[in-house]
């Protein structure tokens, strides 16, 4: 305390004596010299260009390209074989990686990238999904489950096409559609539930036949950071001819962490 006490108290003096002596010199105005008076106009300045170059910049590509962040939707199976929990069924992915190649500007476009995804099924029904080595079958329990549910992991690559109402950022309003091709690494059953001793659950990775390939139509629409996506399986969620009957899940929902932002004014690019 002393010593900030001592530095408030004693720096006004040090800069006081630190200052130098001034001289300073009054010349008569006869003895100035005039400036000339400099026309603008008389300057040949370079004609203004649009550099369209720009459009191959990657920040441009990055802030017109509206596919990575973090998507989250709501599954439902749109069938009444297997009513499903709403809650308990979801899909989140993380679009880690974008590549966009430009067809006419950025007005319209190809985009393709890398995705890392988790789908959750909760079904209403008490029953378990059995291998009986040749195909997957549905066997009633007596259990009641307060958690049924199917989970799997996935890679996904997008091919889709994109289309902006403009070549900025600012208020662009954006449609893309194509299909997504995944690949289910993993999928597991989680069933949960309590007896008066305990909450017992079971986690199974055995083998159902789960569609280890997975083709999706996509489509996602969106104003500026704000991105609408929906999406439906072409191919059936179990494979073909292993289970009693065809499941195609659907996803709709809403880009809730999209990784490009808005770019500053000076990068507007506002040709």
């Amino acid at each position: 305390m002393k010593r900030l006490i001592f530095i408030f108290i004693f720096s006004p003096a040090i800069i006081c004596f630190g200052q130098t002596d001034s001289l300073d010199f009054v010349l008569p105005p006869d003895t100035v010299v005039p400036f000339p008076e400099i026309n603008v106009e008389d300057f040949e300045l370079a004609p203004l260009q649009i550099l369209e170059d720009d459009y191959n910049s990657k920040d441009y590509i990055r802030y017109m390209c509206f596919f990575t962040g973090v998507d989250f939707g709501l599954v439902s199976l749109q069938n009444e074989t297997f009513p499903i929990q709403p809650k308990q069924s979801f899909s989140i992915r993380l679009n880690l990686v974008e590549y966009k190649k430009q067809l006419i500007g950025n007005r319209f476009g190809f985009f393709s990238g890398i995705s890392l995804g988790y789908q959750q099924i909760g079904f209403q029904d008490n029953f378990k999904f059995i291998n009986t080595g040749t195909e997957t079958q549905m066997h009633t329990d007596t259990i009641n489950y307060l958690k049924n549910q199917l989970r799997s992991f996935s890679v996904s690559v997008p091919f889709m096409f994109e289309i902006n109402s403009k070549n900025t950022f600012k208020n662009n309003v954006h449609v893309a559609f194509g299909v997504q091709e995944s690949y289910r690494y993993a999928n597991s059953t989680y069933q949960m539930h309590k007896t008066n001793e305990a909450t017992i659950i079971r986690k199974n990775s055995e083998e159902i036949y789960v569609n280890r390939f997975n083709t999706e139509a996509c489509l996602r629409v969106g104003f500026q950071n704000l991105i609408f996506f929906a999406s439906r399986s072409l191919t059936p969620l179990f494979c073909n001819n292993k289970f009693q009957t065809e499941i195609y899940p659907m996803v709709i929902g809403l880009s809730i962490i999209p990784a490009n932002t808005k770019p500053r004014d000076s990068d507007n690019f506002d040709f």
